[in-house]
């Protein structure tokens, strides 16, 4: 009598997905100035991890920033702190310019100081470019992107938060 084992394909499929070959995590930190519609632009920081996904033209990347002292009106400021998952196309990851395109998911947590306003998910598009400095392990990168979001506000209109991210950092890649 023959035993099937239905998960087993999904379990290899999950292993090969989630399996990084040596060599190839990076670690980021970056600044960042996020110009958004409704609220006034605000410099920031972040830092990121990514690794890769089946080939090492496609990556998996996470990050985090954090922006405070956005004003949303008179005496009222306002932080956020996106939190994104999404992934990165390298089209030359071994040259020493590497261009790619990054695409996902956020969630941004939001804090007003007398306003009340709700955390919400968005998205974000975007393309950046790595470049080889010469020394072993370390690159830097510049990144533009779009956010769509808007944080939810139950005593009036929402606010859109969406706008260009412009990120400039250095990449711990080994």
């Amino acid at each position: 009598m023959r035993k099937t084992y239905p998960l087993l394909p999904g379990l290899v499929l999950l292993a090969i997905l989630v399996a990084t070959p040596a060599g190839a995590i990076d670690l980021y930190g970056f600044g960042s100035y996020w110009d958004r519609s409704d609220v006034d632009g605000s410099w920031g920081a972040g830092l990121g991890l990514s690794l890769p996904l089946l080939t090492e033209h496609l990556r998996l990347d996470g990050r985090v920033y954090r922006f405070k002292d956005s004003d949303i009106g008179p005496g009222d400021g306002l932080s956020l702190t996106p939190v994104d998952l999404g992934v990165q196309v390298h089209f030359m990851p071994s040259a020493s310019v590497d261009p790619y395109l990054l695409g996902g998911l956020s969630y941004i947590f939001a804090d007003a100081d007398r306003l009340d306003v709700d955390s919400s998910f968005g998205g974000y598009l975007g393309a950046g470019m790595d470049f080889d400095l010469g020394i072993p392990l370390f690159r830097v990168f510049g990144e533009a992107l779009y956010r769509f979001s808007e944080i939810n506000n139950p005593f009036g209109d929402d606010i859109d938060v969406g706008g260009f991210t412009g990120n400039v950092g250095l990449k711990f890649h080994f």
